[in-house]
């Protein structure tokens, strides 16, 4: 095994790099329509529908063109785009570390526990944004490297602003990445800013990369039957955001009606989110990845400048923007955070590898695609297993043994490949529920119930509502407007309405009516 990773085969690796974990991925895949955001992502996409911020047009472009394939359910089609998308995150991240100078080993050890980190894996068997984040953002690092090689070259530039484009339309948390390709470009290549051939080429590749964004004013002059960029009036009426124009696309994705939550920690609360975070990769990568990482990112930083305030950079950015954001459910957010940690990670094994095997280490070398002539074939060098002392082999195995460990702990925890509880309970709901109802409830209900009405034509007589899409006021008013003229279906009681309502349960439900009158006493 050791004997095999040591042989740098380009083909052979590239191969391993995607299978293995796409094996993985698809093995522990969840079967059908999973819960929340899954729900809802998966909804929006195979109906042409529109989402909350930051709204993902490109998401939803091949979302609509991905659910086509002959495979299972729209749900499992959509949880396949993920794991497909986590494989493919795997393969550029272990060619970004190719190029610079990681050896086989060293790659496998660190983007192995990347592949079985809790959240990364937990993201590659469902449908989500996130995976399809990653792989974008490793694909721009890559980029950025190639662009280093032939600075000058038009066509590099515009390759570059094409993938800045489709990664800013997927999502908008790409304009952090901003600060870090700026710099790269500044230090690496500084004679290139003063091209203006560059920048036009550069200018022309974001335009074409930025055109998915025609997705949103498209259908939204459609009036999808999905739309959650809007908000639910007192008389039950969908009033979505205007698309159509320049300023509601730029409110969508922004993320504007998040904003309370963007810097919702002050400076001690950011701070104990940031030790958070790092309790978090070091769980993450086992303790075992947390020291070479740092390692790795300080040999990058002395040896490779301009690639070491990229991946500085981008982990800052990310890190400190996410750690003051305040929800709950952030873990998963992180992701890129994961990405520049494994690169950081392999640097730092290769190194210590190089160490104990009593040799020079491979990072004192330039990189590849910062040294003009630099012959790329040296980049994917071989190591003579003659020259690997015990220590060197003990340490490769231990590497090994790390992921494998991984994979027994977090299995458990990623595994969806049995989970059809959403489909069970969305389809027992629906039959719960009485002709012409009205349905209100959060995410763990509702998205589900519109999946299984829009997507499968089930039960077309029900109105589903999200209580994040009506404001307290309107959803009390339309309770007290609706009841006694239909069947009204809760998840929990509006505090407003307390007295108000009689409560009974209907299954997974609470059934509203009109309270009783109360009881006259009788006169003497």
């Amino acid at each position: 095994m050791l004997g095999a990773l040591r042989a740098d085969r380009p083909r052979l690796r590239d191969g391993l790099a995607i299978l293995l974990p796409f094996g993985l991925y698809l093995r522990t895949l969840a079967p059908t329509i999973y819960n929340l955001d899954s729900a809802e992502l998966s909804t929006a996409a195979a109906t042409g529908g529109i989402l909350r911020a930051t709204g993902y047009p490109l998401y939803l472009t091949l979302g609509w063109l991905w659910t086509r394939l002959p495979i299972g359910d729209v749900g499992y089609r959509m949880n396949l785009l993920s794991a497909v998308s986590g494989a493919a995150t795997i393969l550029l991240a272990d060619r970004i570390l190719r190029r610079l100078r990681v050896g086989p080993l060293a790659s496998a050890g660190a983007l192995g526990l990347l592949a079985v980190a809790p959240a990364f894996w937990s993201m590659s068997v469902v449908a989500e944004v996130y995976t399809l984040q990653t792989l974008l953002m490793a694909g721009l690092i890559l980029a950025l490297l190639r662009w280093a090689e032939a600075p000058l070259a038009p066509g590099r530039a515009a390759g570059l602003g094409l993938l800045l484009g489709l990664a800013l339309c997927h999502h908008a948390a790409t304009a952090l990445l901003l600060p870090g390709l700026g710099v790269f470009v500044a230090v690496a290549a500084p004679e290139a800013l003063r091209r203006p051939r560059l920048w036009a080429a550069g200018v022309l590749g974001l335009a074409i990369g930025l055109t998915p964004l025609v997705y949103l004013p498209l259908r939204y002059a459609a009036a999808p039957a999905f739309n959650y960029a809007g908000a639910f009036d007192a008389a039950g009426r969908f009033q979505p955001v205007d698309l159509s124009r320049p300023a509601g696309i730029l409110w969508l994705m922004s993320g504007r009606s998040f904003a309370g939550q963007m810097f919702g920690y002050g400076p001690t609360a950011t701070l104990t989110e940031l030790w958070r975070l790092l309790v978090q990769l070091n769980r993450a990568f086992l303790g075992v990845g947390l020291g070479p990482g740092l390692l790795g990112a300080v040999l990058l930083y002395r040896r490779h400048r301009p690639i070491g305030l990229l991946l500085g950079l981008f982990f800052a950015a990310n890190g400190l923007f996410f750690a003051a954001y305040r929800v709950v459910d952030k873990a998963t957010m992180y992701l890129p955070v994961y990405l520049v940690w494994a690169l950081w990670a392999g640097l730092g094994y290769q190194a210590l590898l190089d160490w104990v095997a009593g040799r020079q280490d491979r990072g004192a070398e330039p990189a590849p695609g910062l040294e003009a002539g630099q012959a790329r074939a040296a980049a994917v060098r071989g190591r003579p297993g003659s020259s690997w002392p015990r220590a060197g082999n003990l340490l490769g195995a231990g590497l090994l043994v790390a992921v494998l460990a991984g994979l027994r702990l977090t299995w458990p925890l990623a595994d969806r490949s049995g989970d059809v509880s959403a489909r069970l309970r969305g389809e027992r709901l629906l039959a719960a529920a009485e002709p012409n109802a009205l349905v209100l409830g959060w995410w763990d209900t509702v998205p589900v119930l519109q999946y299984l009405q829009l997507v499968e034509g089930r039960r077309p007589d029900i109105l589903a509502i999200n209580r994040f899409l009506i404001p307290s006021e309107a959803l009390d008013a339309l309770l007290r407007r609706e009841l006694g003229r239909r069947p009204i279906y809760v998840d929990s009681v509006p505090g407003s309405l307390a007295g108000a309502v009689a409560v009974s349960q209907a299954d997974l439900f609470l059934r509203l009516r009109p309270a009783p009158p109360p009881r006259q006493g009788r006169s003497r």
